[in-house]
């Protein structure tokens, strides 16, 4: 790979672009059958699923990563990937057609608790950073090993108390059985976890071929181009109307990537969260305020929108330019 040239390289990323995004174009609707014909629930079963599923480019970006030593991609891919996809549900509420905001449409208890549950998360992860707590256990420091203990107990509660929802009648239109449903799934994994891989090996060259930091690179077009599955699916989740798997997949997907850090710093022997910098800090704080304004929308469930946006994601909007913005000038060399 490193002998390759810079427009093979490139070449390269957008196949692997190309293929993640017309590979999830399948998984909302495996999912959506799974769900019903397991009985998971879409709370459960949607953070379950599609937070694992949608974020293997991550996975494998966080392996390939730690195991070259990429440190700051793999930081900023983590990182910028849950603030680009908190910005996702703006993309959503614009695709909505119902004059109800987003957060209106799809408030519901198990939402807000996913919500309240990333952002006490995502705590974490600025307290890890800010501390420089050098107590680590298999190279993680505190603060990584109570994200792991704060995500499976929201699983758990969140099975809990879902409310449970009768199976979808469109589950019943699609040609899956029992077992080619987790085929397809097992094949959808698959091929984004391969293409994952191939996205972080041609990263690096084109971070330097346009002169960008690692860290502000992962943050903004590679978590971009691995956010593909989420803006898949999200956007034919809107299209079905069916609403409730959204949050599932964007606050339970969230939620899950920080506990990526602990196989990245075992890998590295590196308390990643606590190295990570001013930057990935930067990130950690305005995924907290996004996801704070939509969590309040939730609450405050508004009757309209303002313009083609509900109030919150216009603020959403303008919290995520003004901290990409600074990202940008702190990052760079």
């Amino acid at each position: 790979m490193m002998g390759s040239s810079f427009g093979l390289q490139i070449i390269l990323f957008l196949i692997s672009g190309i293929a993640i995004w017309y590979f999830c174009n399948k998984l909302s609707d495996v999912v959506e059958y799974i769900d019903a014909e397991f009985g998971l629930g879409d709370a459960f079963g949607g953070t379950l699923i599609l937070s694992i599923v949608t974020n293997l480019p991550e996975i494998a970006i966080a392996v390939s990563g730690s195991l070259r030593g990429n440190v700051d991609l793999v930081t900023g891919n983590l990182l910028g990937g849950i603030a680009i996809q908190t910005m996702l549900l703006i993309l959503y509420d614009f695709a909505n057609k119902d004059p109800r905001p987003l957060s209106t449409i799809i408030s519901s208890k198990a939402g807000i608790f996913q919500g309240t549950a990333l952002i006490i998360i995502l705590g974490l992860c600025l307290y890890g950073g800010e501390t420089k707590n050098v107590s680590t256990f298999l190279g993680a420091g505190m603060a990584i090993w109570m994200v792991i203990v704060i995500w499976l107990a929201s699983l758990y509660f969140l099975k809990k108390f879902q409310t449970k929802s009768e199976p979808s009648s469109s589950s019943n239109n699609h040609s899956y059985s029992r077992s080619s449903s987790l085929w397809w799934l097992a094949g959808i994994s698959i091929v984004v976890l391969f293409f994952g891989v191939i996205l972080e090996n041609t990263s690096d060259a084109i971070a330097d071929h346009f002169q960008l930091s690692g860290m502000f690179f992962g943050a903004t077009i590679l978590a971009l181009v691995t956010s593909l599955p989420e803006i898949s699916s999200g956007l034919e989740f809107v299209k079905n109307k069916d609403f409730q798997p959204i949050i599932s997949d964007i606050f339970g997907g969230n939620g899950f990537l920080p506990v990526l850090f602990l196989p990245a710093s075992i890998i590295t022997g590196k308390n990643i969260i606590e190295s990570a910098g001013n930057g990935n800090n930067l990130l950690t704080l305005l995924s907290i305020l996004m996801t704070l304004v939509f969590v309040l929308g939730m609450k405050l469930k508004s009757p309209k929108k303002v313009g083609i946006l509900g109030w919150d994601n216009w603020l959403m909007l303008v919290i995520g330019i003004i901290g990409f913005s600074v990202l940008y000038h702190i990052s760079q060399p």
